[in-house]
């Protein structure tokens, strides 16, 4: 095969890593450094070594030592969380408080082995009058917790994983005017069921599993990018579940919210990278923001698909109306960046001048002129 660029060989690396087979030597102008850096970034450099340490001529003995550490890191990194965890769903089901998931705990037992996926944080689905009893259990444990808003809690256990207790499958924050998100999928316990062996547990079918995965990946890819361990997933999906979903109700849910088309690009390209089916549309620019986005995406990102979205009638006014929203914030916006207005009963031109005396020193006001900068070229 011809690597031109480093990440296509990076894909190489974890195809054959997945599929088992024997990957070819690295060619001259590949920079195993370049490789490297880029698998961390997408939280993939893991999934690489395996390959890597099958090579005859392996990088450096200092890069190769710190790959190698690395993927070691990530195995052990996989058996705290799936401890952490246990602990936590043992602690939610000794107070009585029903749960669920539908991310990263469960998308790793689609891999080979749960640390071959890299996993940030736990996340569970728990009821909104949950909330306020899992912020007691978690504050009494000594736990940093902060409530994001009245449908999601995160926690910060010193030394352990975050957790995010969330409510919804998709917050407020990301459903946008038109709910799509909340239309096609938010109602986690109306799609599962008891487990067998704990009545707080609750579980998915495969075909809402399937759908919820698929949506979060389509989620980050349109808010602020996702990189290339969400395509994988899109892989194991497809390959683990494929056969055992409902494929005629989620084509339909797609269509009618508004999402065939990113869902079409998205597995396209996990089929041709992870599978090596020639994809039947130009998938260049997708690459492109999957390579840029690191595995959490970016702020630049982020930034030029707000404007795409509010872009109708014209790019240059979208950007107009985006400087107005910064300098011009409404009150709702104004009351998630500072949560210690609420019930102060200020007007918006007080929550205003309140927000400029709090914040307009000379770094915030170079940040701002970056940030006006970023929004001009945009294209």
């Amino acid at each position: 095969m011809q690597f031109k660029f480093d990440f296509e060989y990076l894909i190489h690396l974890i195809y054959c890593a997945i599929h088992n087979l024997q990957p070819e030597e690295k060619p001259e102008n590949i920079s195993f450094n370049e490789v490297f850096s880029l698998g961390k970034v997408h939280e993939v450099a893991n999934i690489a070594f395996l390959s890597v340490d099958k090579l005859n001529n392996k990088p450096d003995e200092q890069l190769y030592a710190e790959w190698q550490v690395f993927y070691f890191h990530s195995v052990q990194r996989n058996a705290r969380q799936l401890a952490e965890y246990g602990e936590l769903t043992e602690l939610l089901t000794d107070n009585k408080i029903r749960w669920t998931e539908a991310q990263g705990t469960i998308t790793k037992t689609l891999y080979p082995t749960p640390d071959s996926r890299m996993m940030s944080d736990i996340d569970l689905i728990v009821d909104v009058d949950s909330l306020d009893k899992i912020e007691e259990l978690m504050n009494s444990l000594g736990y940093e917790v902060k409530k994001i808003h009245e449908n999601e809690l995160n926690v910060f256990p010193e030394n352990k994983s975050e957790i995010e207790f969330h409510t919804e499958y998709f917050s407020e924050f990301y459903k946008g005017s038109a709910l799509r998100y909340s239309g096609a999928l938010n109602h986690p316990f109306n799609d599962a069921v008891p487990s067998e062996e704990n009545e707080y547990k609750y579980v998915l079918d495969i075909t809402h599993y399937y759908l919820y995965s698929l949506l979060h990946v389509i989620k980050h890819f349109e808010y602020a990018g996702c990189g290339i361990r969400r395509i994988l997933d899109l892989y194991y999906l497809k390959t683990k579940l494929g056969d055992s979903i409902d494929s005629e109700y989620i084509d339909s849910v797609l269509e009618k919210y508004d999402f065939t088309e990113n869902a079409h690009k998205l597995i396209t390209l996990s089929e041709f990278w992870f599978e090596r089916i020639e994809p039947d549309i130009d998938l260049t620019d997708t690459i492109i923001d999957v390579l840029r986005s690191g595995n959490h995406g970016t702020t630049d990102i982020k930034l030029r698909n707000d404007l795409y979205r509010d872009a109708a009638d014209s790019l240059s006014k979208a950007k107009r109306r985006k400087v107005k929203d910064f300098l011009f914030p409404q009150k709702e916006v104004l009351l998630e960046g500072y949560p210690e207005l609420e019930g102060k009963n200020y007007s918006l031109f007080a929550m205003r001048l309140y927000r400029i005396k709090k914040n307009f020193t000379p770094v915030r006001i170079k940040h701002m002129f970056t940030y006006f900068g970023r929004i001009r070229k945009t294209k």
